[in-house]
Order: C-alpha cells, then sequence, then structure tokens
C-alpha cells in the first residue's frame, strides 16, 4: 500500500470522522505500507483561518509522522498538464500531480475530481 492522502483526510481523521481514522488504521496494519502528503496539503490543513493553537499543535503531529512530497518542478509540470486536461483547481491539480510522480494512489472523499485524471489511481476513504 502506497497512498498519498488528499487534504480531506486529514482534516476528516482530525474531526474524528470515522472513514478517515480507517485509512490511517489499515495502514499500519500492512508491513511496508508509505502514506504520504503533498506539501500543498500541509498549506490547507494549517493554512484554515480558525484554527486554534491547540488543533494546530495537533494536526502539525500527526503530519510529522508522514512523509511529506515537496512540490518540484515534476510536479509543477505534472500539474500544469492535469489542469489543462480536467480543468482541476490548483490544489487539486498539484495533490493529483504529486500521486502521478510518485506512482502512488490517491486516497480521497472527493473522487468524483479525481477519477477523470488519466493514469490516477484513486481510492474513496468510504472503501477501507
Amino acid at each position: 500500500m502506497r497512498c498519498l492522502l488528499d487534504t480531506n483526510v486529514w482534516i476528516d481523521a482530525h474531526a474524528g470522522q470515522a472513514d478517515a481514522g480507517r485509512v490511517f488504521a489499515e495502514a499500519r496494519k500492512v508491513k511496508g505500507a508509505w502514506l504520504g502528503f503533498s506539501s500543498i496539503t500541509k498549506v490547507e490543513v494549517l493554512g484554515y483561518p480558525k484554527l486554534s493553537a491547540a488543533d494546530e499543535r495537533t494536526l502539525r503531529l500527526l503530519l510529522a509522522q508522514f512523509e511529506e512530497v515537496p512540490i518540484l518542478s515534476d510536479v509543477i509540470e505534472a500539474a500544469v498538464r492535469v489542469r489543462q486536461q480536467h480543468n482541476l483547481k490548483t490544489p487539486d491539480a498539484i495533490i493529483a500531480a504529486t500521486a502521478l510522480v510518485q506512482g502512488v494512489e490517491l486516497v480521497t472523499r472527493n473522487t468524483a475530481d479525481f477519477k477523470r485524471v488519466t493514469g490516477l489511481t484513486v481510492l474513496d476513504t468510504g472503501s477501507f
């Protein structure tokens, strides 16, 4: 299991949503599992204007347990193509491109937008 987690998975897990929590629990059961997130996800999760200091600390601790994938030029170029072909919002295009470049599955509850992206394997949080 090698998965990039969309922003909504982190937010839902922090909010106590069972589907999102199961993603983390199931991955921990799989030997050699890899879970990561795009740097843009960190911006989206921690950049929420009404986030309390306590919630920010909790989210930073959660994020620190997984690999952050930086937005390098190869991801930017892939994101440009994704936006051109599928008209996704920039953060979603970057997340999709990150999964494509890393060669991993994308876990999200927003499957409708991402399923249009050619070559991207999308898993719904409800499938865990």
